[in-house]
């Protein structure tokens, strides 16, 4: 997004597109003090409009672009490991034409029909206006599951996909 802005909240972007991309670069960082992997982890994500209306929406969401099993180095047999784990256990990239994970952020949050009272907050110090939404918090946390934090279990019925166990 083009759309000029000014730095905000440690953020030196002066566009929207590179205020966001500061965010996530920031967000991924973060993640990659904290976990350990010897294969470069790989990220699809974009601003694209999801559901909303003026007072609820989807602010984003991400998961593994794929999953493995019985892999050289799984701890568990028949058991499903999300890429970026799977790779990382396995000490190589089990599937390199994909990218580990897929996500993607609301690009209509903070405008009318959609949170209109509640914009994005594109700073990097999670000390946006009262009422605004930290991206760098929901960046986080849908990191958060495109590394492994979710089920692959169908949480209506409670069946496995294809009878497996998930990590």
């Amino acid at each position: 997004d083009p759309t000029a802005a000014a730095p905000v909240g440690g953020n030196p972007g002066v566009t929207i597109g590179s205020q966001r991309l500061n965010v996530f670069t920031n967000a991924a960082a973060i993640w990659a003090a904290r976990i350990s992997s010897s294969v470069e982890i790989k990220v699809d994500a974009n601003f694209d409009p999801l559901p909303c209306t003026s007072f609820s929406g989807v602010l984003g969401s991400a998961g593994p672009q794929t999953i493995n099993r019985d892999f050289s180095g799984a701890p568990v047999p028949s058991t499903w490991y999300p890429g970026a784990l799977a790779n990382a256990l396995a000490g190589s990239n089990l599937d390199p034409g994909t990218n580990d994970i897929g996500a993607t952020f609301n690009s209509l949050v903070g405008t009318a029909g959609c949170l209109d009272t509640a914009p994005w907050y594109y700073g990097l110090d999670r000390s946006g206006p009262a009422g605004s939404i930290d991206l760098a918090t929901v960046v986080l946390h849908e990191l958060g599951h495109g590394l492994g934090f979710l089920t692959f279990v169908n949480l209506g019925s409670g069946a496995r996909l294809l009878g497996l166990a998930d990590t």
